[in-house]
């Protein structure tokens, strides 16, 4: 029925640029999203200085357009959509840039845990992880989330006061440097929804210098996370 219906189309562009931003990551360079929706740099530039003004969309320190904040409370605004990625991405974006270590959103999937997003820091020297990477449930802080806070993830008896120690103080930190990462240490926190359920897992990973910046960095993860409301 609309398609035989006269419409905008400067809307019709609008949203072909969010839909691409949506399928990038939530968040991409000029000359991307031009090239990725048919547009002249000229014109896509109108559309960017719209979609900036009102919201929609910000620009990051790094010349990056990113769906804003007035866009995500729009998708909060329909009844029954509960977007994780929407939610957290922003925060964890947001954390990366105020804190300049590296984040990623981690969930479960029938095949196990993955790191879904992920946003490198901007220090010259720094871990790399690609979308979709698989994420072990028992050598990483995010496994021991899963295990804290998932359900049918019994723990064994000697891994108990470790659970216990996580749940008490919120998150979980992996200080073993993983394998071909000498040094490399992560830091994990739970994402809980209003009915008291896990559905995903915030992390940062980096080179820390000593314990007790581990523990202002992760106080700093956990306090940013919970101010999602669900």
């Amino acid at each position: 029925m609309t398609e035989n219906v006269q419409g905008v189309n400067s809307v019709d562009i609008a949203v072909t640029i969010l839909n691409y931003l949506a399928s990038h990551n939530g968040c991409a360079r000029a000359g991307e999203i031009a090239s990725g929706c048919g547009l002249s740099k000229s014109r896509l530039h109108k559309y960017l200085v719209s979609l900036l003004r009102t919201g929609i969309l910000v620009q990051d320190g790094n010349g990056h357009y990113c769906l804003g904040e007035a866009l995500i409370k729009l998708a909060h605004a329909v009844p029954g959509n509960q977007d994780i990625i929407t939610r957290v991405n922003p925060v964890l974006r947001a954390f990366r840039d105020r804190m300049n270590y590296s984040t990623g959103l981690v969930i479960s999937t029938p095949d196990g845990l993955v790191i879904r997003h992920y946003h490198r820091s901007f220090k010259n020297v720094d871990i790399d992880f690609l979308d979709n990477t698989p994420v072990p449930l028992n050598a990483s802080a995010a496994g021991l989330i899963m295990m804290s806070y998932g359900v049918n993830h019994s723990a064994s008896p000697e891994d108990s006061e470790i659970i216990e120690r996580v749940r008490e103080q919120g998150y979980a930190v992996r200080y073993k440097p993983t394998e071909g990462i000498p040094g490399a240490q992560s830091i994990a926190c739970p994402i809980i929804d209003a009915n008291g359920t896990l559905v995903a897992i915030g992390v940062t990973m980096g080179f820390f210098d000593n314990e007790d910046e581990i523990n202002r960095v992760a106080q700093a993860l956990k306090t940013a996370l919970s101010q999602i409301r669900w």
